[in-house]
């Protein structure tokens, strides 16, 4: 790893007592450069020791100390740890370290400055917190499941413990968000992080058409969903092509062949018949598809800048010229072993980190950069803090919506052209990712309006684009213009696959990250043939690493006056995600079975009671197994504790069948057996454990009336969204950023809207 990229958070000391729900926390701000200490054995059981992939990924590059919370000496040496660290991960269960005298209170008192994470399966608060849960349960409490996979099949699970690389993610950017509350108020905090929050935040369009329409997001074939992504075989494989996007240039490719058919008649211009018809249209593309590689049809594809996609395996991932150009993996030798794997790095490029602070901080007035420490009651954390927002859909925008909610003047920079289809400000897509932003239209075509744009980011704080890296480069905004106006300039580029290597230029939607990092094709292991997932999570992923890497680089900022630029690739960012996978297919020494094994010995997804419900049911022990067998009352026989077992598996399904999803939960988890629903938008939106939570906001709107959007899992103490405002009108803040900001006239304000520089 650069030493660039491990002095952001120099200094920073973090105590990790977390298992493998929140351990990769922890090394994301390692890998920006915090120590981190780890407690080995986490204060459960000494016999149990950090072992595998998984745990060589995660903790590979902290320090070590034997601790044990349940003797006197172990809570002693935990105690003197706590005094001088910056940061406590913690996962335990809630109610455990109360017990040992250890709660937060007890921590904060011992030291008033602490920052304490704690990462559980549903909170320290609400009628669920004491539930058992696995990745599984999550998965499917959170809504996760319920959309993904298709109807011929029980819900599928995401590849790879996906819950608690989300939970980690949105845990490192509350650890950041926690530690600039700090420099206002001189005091720590904890936070209260939920899993099933942070999997519920990834949903992308589900709980937003559910708000809306009331439509339930349910799996289906991809041919039939509503979004334009489907999977057509190969001759070696599988590519992923959203037919109706570029539907005319596609049915050339296939006449030229001689195979659009009957494609060619008039009545499939009509854009309506197309949808209504669409698996027809489908066979015919799959025909064509069957003829071409998958890596042919990639590059035919992304040279017309197409956001097309082979399913890749991991070992695809590891042979990617543009991964390998970027030096996305490193080659390590885990500990007693001399067996090499390839392990993924960071999903960014950072341009400046200096180590030692300079004598002062040039670029930066000291009156700004002690802005937000001075009007956090005002307006939040981030107060004083401004964003210029280039983004549009959803990963850019999730970014500098977290910005956003903590206190940032975010003024998001849009066009009259460029507002439309979901990026038109009255929809309720829009509304739900741009809550707390200003908007004003400046047209950056025109001369004119670039030199406006460079005018405002030499008054403000951080630049956030996703283009693809032509297009600022076309304009003459790229960061190092920006950065002659602003030397203390944060900017951040969100692009497909970065803004270097041979892929630079190809294009992409969440579909695109799912396919081309292995998940999508480890995912869809279970079922006849691959398909997509029913949520833009990719997206989310790579706006939680855009957050984290600016919420670093202020850190930075505050010590030396540097400015940074952050290159991140959404590509590598869902990589990060699979890492112990691809790591075991680095080496074909490292054994294979068990690659995405459950954190229980048991674990499956049943039918229930009633349309299209389902549970998740979980036997971590002999113990928890003998009670499930005893309360589904069906004399299973103890066959050992893993599941495969056709009669074990539909002597469960008829004891499940029979009864309401909530009937075996609640029957299962006063057992002490771990067991959730899959639940769809409309159990999100009833569910007591979230409602108890205030996860789900509603603004009020001018078109809208009431826009509904999660808070999602970044939150914390004491803080309330009560000055909250819905995603704004296009164009409202122009008169005020133009005058009062740039301090325009009124005459020339009004020239700029005649000209169409503002429109």
């Amino acid at each position: 790893m650069q030493r660039k990229e491990r002095a952001l958070l120099q200094n920073l000391t973090i105590f990790d007592l977390a298992d493998e729900k929140g351990s990769f926390c922890s090394k994301l701000l390692a890998d920006l450069g915090a120590t981190v200490i780890r407690g080995q054995y986490n204060g459960t059981n000494p016999k149990k020791k950090d072992n595998g992939l998984e745990s060589f990924y995660h903790n590979a590059d902290k320090i070590k100390v034997l601790l044990d919370l349940k003797s006197a000496r172990g809570k002693r040496s935990f105690r003197k740890w706590i005094e001088k660290t910056d940061v406590l991960v913690e996962t335990f269960h809630p109610g455990w370290l109360e017990a040992l005298n250890l709660g937060a209170g007890e921590l904060h008192r011992l030291n008033p400055r602490l920052i304490h994470l704690s990462i559980t399966g549903f909170g320290h608060t609400g009628p669920k917190r004491f539930y058992r849960c696995n990745d599984g349960i999550l998965s499917a409490f959170g809504g996760a499941m319920y959309a993904s996979g298709v109807p011929s099949h029980p819900p599928v699970q995401l590849f790879g413990r996906q819950s608690f690389y989300i939970a980690s993610l949105f845990g490192a950017n509350a650890v950041l968000l926690a530690l600039r509350k700090r420099k206002i108020t001189g005091k720590g905090c904890h936070v209260d992080l939920s899993i099933q929050e942070a999997v519920a935040s990834t949903l992308d369009h589900v709980m937003i058409d559910y708000f809306h329409s009331g439509d339930i997001a349910s799996r289906r074939a991809d041919i039939d969903r509503k979004e334009p992504f489907a999977v057509f075989p190969c001759k070696d494989g599988c590519i992923q092509i959203p037919i109706f996007m570029n539907w005319e240039t596609l049915l050339q490719l296939m006449d030229s062949e001689g195979l659009a058919g009957p494609l060619l008649e008039r009545k499939w211009q009509d854009k309506e018949y197309r949808e209504k018809h669409r698996k027809i249209a489908a066979a015919f593309v799959a025909d064509w598809t069957r003829n071409h590689k998958k890596r042919e049809l990639f590059k035919l594809g992304q040279d017309m800048l197409f956001p097309w996609a082979p399913l890749c395996d991991f070992e695809d991932v590891l042979a990617s010229p543009q991964l390998k150009s970027r030096k996305f993996f490193a080659s390590k030798a885990p500990p007693g072993t001399n067996r090499r794997i390839a392990v993924p790095g960071l999903p960014y490029k950072l341009s400046a980190s200096r180590a030692a602070p300079p004598e002062s901080a040039p670029g930066i007035s000291e009156s700004r950069r002690g802005a937000s420490f001075r009007t956090m009651k005002a307006g939040g954390i981030l107060s004083g803090i401004r964003v210029l927002d280039l983004t549009r859909m959803l990963s850019g925008p999730y970014a500098t919506r977290i910005l956003g909610d903590f206190g940032a003047e975010v003024i998001k920079v849009q066009s009259a052209l460029t507002a439309a289809g979901a990026e038109k400000n009255d929809t309720p897509y829009f509304a739900a990712w741009n809550r707390n932003k200003r908007s004003i239209c400046l047209d950056l075509n025109h001369a004119e309006a670039r030199r406006l744009f460079v005018q405002l980011a030499a008054v403000s704080d951080i630049v956030v684009e996703n283009f693809t890296p032509r297009v600022l480069a076309n304009w003459n905004l790229g960061y190092k213009r920006l950065k002659r106006a602003n030397p203390g300039l944060i900017m951040a580029s969100i692009s497909t696959m970065g803004q270097t290597g041979p892929w630079k230029n190809y294009v992409g939607f969440a579909p695109t990250f799912h396919a081309l990092s292995g998940l999508m094709a480890a995912t869809s292991q279970p079922l006849e043939r691959p398909v997509g997932f029913g949520h833009a999570y990719g997206d989310v992923v790579a706006g939680l690493y855009a957050a984290l890497a600016i919420l670093a680089s202020l850190e930075h900022r505050d010590k030396t006056g540097d400015g940074q630029y952050i290159d991140l690739s959404a590509y590598q960012a869902m990589c990060t995600l699979v890492g112990p996978a691809i790591m075991r297919a680095s080496n074909p020494r490292w054994s294979r079975k068990g690659e995405n094994k459950s954190d229980s010995s048991f674990c499956g997804c049943y039918p229930c009671k009633g349309d299209d419900r389902w549970v998740v049911l979980a036997a971590e022990n002999k113990a928890q197994w003998n009670l499930l067998r005893r309360i589904s009352g069906k004399g299973l026989r103890a066959k050992g504790l893993k599941c495969g077992g056709r009669e074990i598996e539909e002597a469960i399904g008829r004891w499940t069948k029979s009864r309401a999803p909530e009937t075996v939960v609640r029957r299962l988890q006063t057992e002490g057996v771990a067991a959730g629903i899959v639940q769809n938008a409309r159990d999100l939106a009833r569910d007591a454990q979230l409602i108890a939570r205030r996860f789900f906001v509603s603004l009020p709107h001018p078109v809208l009336g009431a826009a509904y959007s999660d808070r999602s899992a970044l939150w914390l103490s004491n803080e309330t969204p009560g000055n909250w405002k819905a995603a704004p009108r296009l164009g409202e803040a122009n008169r005020y950023v133009f005058t009062e900001i740039l301090g325009l006239s009124e005459r020339d304000f009004k020239s700029l809207i005649q000209r169409g520089i503002i429109r």
